[in-house]
């Protein structure tokens, strides 16, 4: 950003332009815009409601980070209260490295937390499951962390669990599960999951926001972040949809949004359509799962 170039709001210098609408911003008022679109898409889309115990998912990344502060920031005016839940995997220095920033952040917010550990929970950490090599660890990592956050908000009493998707997150999925016409999953996209029996309530406050500007607003405002990366992260389809959604957005600014708003109106339709699961009880661990053993005590059995 050339240093000349002025907010299109104040006479301060810009720091970003946005130019899916081209404008440009200071520091001030991108960092009140990000914030304002946080704040609206929590109440617009009713993530929340008075009173509430909100468990926020936080792995010290730029996302989950920045959640943590948006909804800190969002409790001082709106009544809920916030505790955090992390998922440590057992990835020596990465997440131990991680955990750090985490409770640092958690310290300096006053805000309870519960960590659960792979290593007590699973049997294993990720060190020794990837040794086994039977599958990729992302597909380990994405059923265990998403059974042990449903896990660890129960433990705590928690009435929501926020993530920290970002738009970014939010179209790759959706183009992945368009892609292989995996139309259940489309429709099950979008700023809350339904509330079924046995599952917390999943919200994405961030979804409206691209991974971009929550990277540029979390420096601007000096949260403390790790911006280590897993060592085992190997998804390749997605990375090449993130590659491709990337050149289409420098061509056509906006795309990311189109391609979302359009997901929203279109999964009214397919819920529709398809209707919902039949869902069974797990006859290990007694979740609702579509099969009699649900992904995670399959995979359990896998590792151990």
């Amino acid at each position: 950003m050339d240093k000349s170039t002025k907010c299109a709001l104040c006479p301060q210098k810009a720091v970003v332009h946005l130019k899916y609408f081209n404008r440009k911003l200071c520091k001030q008022h991108f960092s009140e815009l990000t914030q304002d679109r946080i704040r609206k898409n929590i109440s617009k889309n009713e993530l929340v409601d008075k009173n509430n115990r909100v468990a926020v998912a936080v792995s010290g990344g730029k996302d989950s980070t920045t959640l943590l502060y948006s909804l800190a920031n969002f409790a001082e005016k709106f009544p809920i209260e916030l505790v955090g839940i992390t998922i440590d995997e057992g990835i020596e220095g990465y997440r131990s490295e991680s955990l750090k920033v985490v409770e640092k952040n958690y310290k300096k917010l006053g805000i309870e937390y519960k960590i659960l550990r792979y290593e007590n929970e699973v049997g294993k950490p990720m060190d020794e499951i990837v040794k086994k090599d039977q599958r990729l660890p992302c597909s380990y990592c994405g059923v265990f962390r998403r059974d042990l956050l449903n896990k660890a908000a129960l433990e705590v009493d928690a009435d929501k669990i926020a993530t920290g998707h970002n738009l970014d997150d939010e179209v790759q999925s959706i183009l992945m599960n368009y892609i292989r016409g995996d139309f259940s999953r489309l429709a099950r996209t979008g700023t809350k999951t339904a509330a079924d029996t046995g599952f917390v309530q999943r919200i994405k406050p961030l979804s409206v926001v691209p991974e971009k500007e929550i990277a540029l607003y979390a420096m601007l405002n000096n949260f403390e972040v790790y911006w280590g990366e897993c060592p085992y992260s190997h998804e390749a389809f997605r990375s090449e949809i993130r590659d491709t959604l990337n050149r289409w957005e420098e061509r056509s600014p906006g795309t990311k949004y189109q391609i979302y708003n359009g997901a929203e109106n279109l999964k009214e339709l397919l819920k529709g359509a398809i209707g919902g699961a039949i869902l069974f009880e797990c006859e290990i661990c007694g979740t609702p799962s579509p099969s009699v053993i649900c992904k995670s005590c399959e995979m359990k059995k896998e590792v151990r």
